[in-house]
């Protein structure tokens, strides 16, 4: 039907793909610092090449959310909030929170369908996204059987993979719909270039 389920294929890829140059979209000011200066604490001075106006962020609707964001196989713990997709775009405005996007999948009801956490990733930085890479490698850092905790559940990675940006609009595994699945989206950095992948993080709640 040119219906809902239409729109909203139509609805994904676009976001997807800016998820993809957004999450890549970031820079270090370190201009002007000299090696030593330039630590783990420095760079988490970092800004949003292309960040979300003031109009755009109130169109979010962002609010924080109760409880924490951990992964704590890699030491991962942060904050939450909320955020709805505007314009065809997931761009959370922030850089060291995980962002539930509520206008996909099913994230009032996770034991519905799958709730999708954005969180950033910027090359060369030490922040909370980061941990989810390994740059070195070109894979993610996360494995099956490890743990991740989403405010008050907690879920069981079963998967975790690479996928081009090019091809992440159209892959099944990544929007597939289902109850008590968690994913979680970041971007694969590299040593230099800008990235080119999608990590994709999949996990099921524990029963």
């Amino acid at each position: 039907m040119t219906d809902r389920r239409s729109s909203i294929w139509w609805a994904v890829p676009v976001a997807v793909v800016i998820i993809a140059l957004l999450c890549a979209g970031a820079w270090l000011l370190t201009d002007g610092l000299t090696e030593e200066e330039s630590t783990a604490e420095s760079r988490s001075d970092v800004e949003l090449e292309d960040p979300p106006s003031k109009t755009e962020i109130d169109e979010m609707k962002v609010e924080a959310l109760d409880g924490q964001f951990q992964v704590p196989s890699v030491g991962l713990s942060t904050g939450l909030e909320t955020m709805s997709e505007i314009n065809g775009a997931i761009n959370p405005p922030g850089l060291n929170n995980g962002y539930v996007v509520r206008n996909h999948g099913t994230p009032d009801h996770p034991e519905r369908g799958t709730t999708y956490v954005a969180i950033h990733s910027v090359q060369g930085a030490e922040l909370p996204g980061n941990k989810l890479i390994d740059v070195g490698a070109g894979k993610p850092r996360v494995r099956s059987g490890e743990t991740i905790t989403l405010q008050d559940r907690d879920y069981t990675v079963t998967d975790s993979y690479v996928v081009p940006k090019t091809d992440i609009s159209g892959d099944d595994r990544v929007w597939a719909d289902e109850p008590g699945r968690l994913v979680i989206l970041t971007c694969l950095q590299r040593s230099s270039g800008r990235s080119v992948d999608n990590v994709v993080i999949e996990a099921t709640v524990d029963q």
